[in-house]
C-alpha cells in the first residue's frame, strides 16, 4: 500500500510530490498528520465512497426519521425501501448489517452519500448525538474530530476545457436510475438510456409510505395511476428519446408489512429473499400490477413512447405468460415500438429462455446481484457471506455467457443491470466478449464503465485484425 500526492500543472502534467509505503494496514490505528492515531469507532464494507462528519441519529424506525436532520449521519441496523426520505437527508449512511448489493448500499451509490454497511454492531458502539467522521473509502467510522484525508462527501471534480471527452461504445452504457428528483442530473449525462427504472422508491413517494391496497381502498386506483405516471414519466421525459426500461415492482412481503396497512396484506415469510416478490406475486394477484401498467399506458398515450416494461424475478413461463396478459389487457403489447423485457435473475432462466421468447419478451437484462446470490447460496444481504457473494466466480461467469449466447441465438437483446459492472473493471471486458449489447450501471459508475467498455471493444478489435493478418 501506497500515500501518494500528486498534481496537475496548467499544462496538464502530471507531478509527483510525494509517494511513502503505509507499513500499518488493517485494524491497527490510522496515523494522523500531527502524530496522533484515530481508532475506529466500528468498521464495515465501503458500500458508496466518500466521506462525510455529522451527528449521529440512531434510527430503529423509518417513522423515527424526523430525528434526522440535513447533514446528520443516519445509522441504522439495516435500510428498506420505505427509508428513502431519512436517507435523502443523511449525510452519510452506516447499517449493523448488508452486504455490498443491500438496499443501504444501492440507494447511497445513486444518491452520491457516502455508506458502511455490515458493521455488525454501529448502533451499539456509536453514540446517538455524537459527531462523527464516517470514512466508507475505507470503511471505518471514526470520531468526529479525526480530520478528513480525502474530498468530503459531495466534493465533485472540476470540470476543465482540457478533460477527455467521453469515447464512443459500440456497446450501449446505460443507467439504473431509482430516484425521479435526480432524473434531470442523470438525463445530462452521455448515457445511452435507462436500462433499469426502479419502481420501489417511487412507489413509496406515490403511496406516502402506505401500502398500494390500503391507498387504494382509501382514494381509488385513479388516484395511485395518476401519482404513478407523474413519477415514471418525470424520469421518461426527461431521458427522451433514450429509451427509458422500467422494471414493474419487486417488494418482497417483508419490505410491503413495513408500510403503513401492509399487515393487513402481507403474509409473514421465513425467507422473503426468495418468497412471494416479482412474477410470483403478479399472477397470484393481478390487482397489484394493474395500476402501474395503466400509468405505463397512459404516459403511451401522451406521447412517451421510449418507456418499456420489465418483468422481475421470473421463475417460469407460466409466470410470464400470466405477466404478459396483463399487459395485452393494459394495451401495451400492441402497440409499436413497445418492448417487454425479463430479468434473468433466477438461474432457470438458463434454461426457460426459448419459453419467455415465444411468450413475447424482446430482451432479457441480467440481474447479476440476485442470480449470483441464487447460483451461490450467498443471501445478498448478509455481511456474514460478504466474502462469498462474488460475481466473478466462475458459475457465475459461465452462467452470464451461457445467457447472453442464448438470447442471441433466439434474436432477443441483452443488457446487464447488476452491481458487477459498477464495481469490477473486468466484468466490461468478459461482457463484450460475450457480445452484450448494453450495460447498466449506477451514475457514479457511468464514465468508468464507459472507458472500460471502449478499452474492451479495442482489444477485441486489435486481436481480432492480428488473426486475420
Amino acid at each position: 500500500p501506497q500515500d501518494m500526492e500528486w498534481a496537475v500543472d496548467d499544462a496538464g502534467r502530471i507531478w509527483m510530490l510525494q509517494a511513502r509505503p503505509v507499513t500499518a494496514t488493517g485494524a491497527r490505528p490510522a496515523e494522523t498528520d500531527d502524530g496522533s492515531t484515530d481508532e475506529a469507532i466500528v468498521t464495515g464494507l465501503g458500500a458508496a465512497p466518500g466521506e462525510a462528519v455529522g451527528i449521529a441519529r440512531i434510527i430503529s424506525d423509518p417513522n423515527e426519521s424526523e430525528r434526522l436532520e440535513d447533514g446528520d449521519v443516519l445509522v441504522a441496523r439495516m435500510t428498506a425501501p420505505d427509508w428513502a426520505p431519512a436517507m435523502r437527508r443523511a449525510a452519510a449512511i452506516v447499517t449493523d448489517t448488508g452486504g455490498m448489493t443491500c438496499h443501504a448500499a444501492i440507494v447511497a451509490r445513486e444518491l452520491g452519500v457516502p455508506c458502511i454497511v455490515g458493521t455488525r454492531e454501529a448502533t451499539e458502539k456509536i453514540v446517538d448525538g455524537d459527531r462523527i467522521l464516517v470514512d466508507a473509502h475505507q470503511g471505518r467510522v471514526l470520531p468526529g474530530d479525526a480530520a478528513p484525508r480525502r474530498p468530503t462527501a459531495g466534493a465533485a471534480p472540476a470540470e476543465t476545457a482540457s478533460a477527455p471527452q467521453s469515447p464512443v461504445t459500440a456497446t450501449s452504457v446505460l443507467l439504473n436510475v431509482s430516484e425521479p428528483s435526480l432524473a434531470d442530473r442523470a438525463a445530462r449525462s452521455d448515457a445511452d438510456g435507462v436500462g433499469l427504472l426502479r419502481a420501489e422508491m417511487m412507489i413509496l413517494e406515490a403511496l406516502g409510505g402506505r401500502h398500494p391496497k390500503l391507498v387504494v381502498e382509501e382514494q381509488g386506483e385513479d388516484a395511485l395511476v395518476q401519482r404513478l405516471s407523474a413519477a415514471i414519466g418525470q424520469v421518461a421525459r426527461a431521458f427522451a428519446p433514450r429509451p427509458v426500461t422500467y422494471r414493474t415492482y419487486d417488494f418482497r412481503s417483508n419490505e410491503f408489512r413495513g408500510l403503513a396497512g401492509g399487515d393487513r396484506f402481507e403474509p409473514e415469510e421465513a425467507n422473503p429473499m426468495i418468497g412471494y416478490r416479482g412474477a410470483l406475486r403478479y399472477s397470484h394477484d393481478p390487482e397489484s400490477l394493474r395500476p402501474e401498467l395503466r400509468a405505463i399506458a397512459r404516459l403511451w398515450d401522451e406521447g412517451v413512447r421510449n418507456l418499456h416494461v420489465m418483468i422481475p424475478f421470473v421463475r417460469t413461463p407460466d409466470e410470464l405468460a400470466a405477466a404478459r396478459d396483463l399487459l395485452d389487457d393494459a394495451g401495451l403489447m400492441d402497440r409499436p415500438g413497445f418492448e417487454l423485457w425479463v430479468m434473468a435473475e433466477v438461474p432457470s432462466v438458463l434454461f426457460h429462455l426459448p419459453s419467455y421468447a415465444e411468450i413475447g419478451a424482446r430482451g432479457i437484462s441480467i440481474g447479476s446481484n440476485d442470480l449470483t446470490q441464487l447460483m451461490l447460496g450467498a443471501d445478498r444481504d448478509s455481511e456474514l457471506l460478504a466474502d462469498t457473494f462474488d460475481e466473478r466466480d466462475h458459475a457465475v461467469v459461465a452462467a452470464i455467457e451461457m445467457l447472453i449466447r442464448s438470447a442471441k441465438e433466439l434474436g432477443l437483446r441483452t443488457s446487464i443491470c447488476g452491481q458487477a459492472p459498477s464495481v469490477h473493471p473486468e466484468y466490461a471486458d468478459l461482457l463484450v466478449r460475450a457480445g452484450i449489447d448494453a450495460i447498466s450501471v449506477t451514475i457514479d459508475a457511468l464514465e468508468r464503465t464507459r472507458r472500460n467498455v471502449a478499452a474492451a471493444e479495442r482489444r477485441l478489435l486489435l486481436e481480432t485484425a492480428r488473426r486475420q493478418a
